[in-house]
């Protein structure tokens, strides 16, 4: 819902309502506590200005409060109240703070509407916690359904164990939250409910998962590299590598080259298959070099295998010239050839 749907403007609202508080001092305390007319102050901040403790602060700010709440107060304000609170009905019943604010009015009217949604019974405020955002709801009841599905969610994340499209989340919330969606648009409930979470990110690739994985939120450059590479599905450059970190743009911090190189060497999920050039082991590439992977494809053969067979199983191991493994296997302490012409370990 964007500002033009809120049939009267906040701020103006709040103007008239802030009129009539009986005393200066109320009004300059809920002013400066919602940051009305700048930036938000601290009770203590307040409170060293007026010569008065914060608990005093406090009790000013609460009767300033309770006095706006009543109902010959609260009445200027309810065409504004009626259209958030059927904003967030919209959205499932639950939206993070910063999503409310963000999709019901411009940013210049956000201390207003914060004042609102303070005042309005209507509303119930969940404080942030370790797993969920501050949020507003339209009960309490919404607000414990709106958990209820992201931890549904987050109990078959962690049994798909990997990152998943938009698509294939949005079908996780819709199984999950059958009951409190009803006529509702899955889409609006959706981002809303995964705003509500701390514990549900997207990557930069579009990808959605727990914050604990590597694969969303990785904590150095080698679980970036490991998802650059990954993501490319080719062996890469270790330049590459670290401008495809720089683009994702997980941190200001930037990913210099060498670094990224080292980071590279010292990890065993990574091999190098060229000059400068990197696979993921798990794509079947093997570290050494290129006599060790010929040693490598013959032990695994068994048996004899034809230049051309051998040519074949090496490149899907490294990546390496045919003449350098027609050199190497020229190496007669390690291979022979027999009498059919094939290759084997001496």
């Amino acid at each position: 819902m964007s500002n033009s749907n809120l049939s009267i403007k906040p701020d103006l609202v709040v103007k008239t309502m802030m009129d009539r508080l009986p005393t200066r001092r109320m009004r300059d305390v809920l002013k400066r506590r919602f940051g009305l007319a700048g930036r938000r102050q601290t009770l203590e901040a307040i409170g060293k200005e007026y010569k008065i403790t914060r608990e005093r602060v406090r009790q000013i700010e609460a009767d300033a409060l309770r006095h706006l709440a009543k109902p010959e107060n609260i009445k200027e304000a309810e065409p504004v109240l009626a259209a958030l609170h059927d904003h967030i009905k919209e959205h499932g019943g639950v939206m993070a703070e910063g999503h409310l604010m963000a999709t019901a009015s411009e940013a210049k009217h956000y201390p207003h509407v914060a004042l609102l949604l303070d005042v309005g019974k209507d509303f119930y405020r969940v404080p942030e916690d370790d797993r969920h955002r501050h949020r507003w709801a339209v009960d309490k009841d919404s607000a414990a359904g709106g958990e209820k599905v992201i931890s549904g969610v987050v109990r078959d994340l962690e049994k798909i164990g990997k990152p998943v499209t938009r698509v294939v989340l949005y079908d996780l919330i819709s199984r999950n939250a059958k009951e409190v969606l009803r006529d509702l648009s899955v889409e609006n409930a959706a981002d809303s409910f995964l705003k509500t979470s701390k514990i549900i990110h997207v990557n930069p690739y579009g990808e959605f998962g727990l914050v604990s994985w590597s694969t969303i939120n990785p904590r150095g450059v080698r679980d970036k590299a490991y998802l650059v590479l990954a993501k490319s599905g080719n062996p890469l450059h270790f330049r590459e590598v670290a401008e495809g970190i720089n683009k994702a743009g997980w941190s200001k911090r930037k990913a210099h080259p060498q670094t990224v190189h080292n980071e590279l060497i010292k990890d065993k999920r990574f091999v190098l298959v060229g000059r400068g050039l990197y696979a993921l082991r798990e794509w079947g590439y093997e570290p050494g070099v290129v006599r060790d992977v010929l040693a490598s494809v013959l032990k695994s053969a068994g048996r004899p295998l034809s230049k051309d067979a051998i040519i074949r199983m090496v490149l899907e191991k490294r990546l390496v010239k045919q003449p350098t493994i027609l050199l190497n296997l020229q190496n007669k302490s390690l291979f022979k050839r027999t009498d059919d012409g094939k290759y084997t370990l001496v």
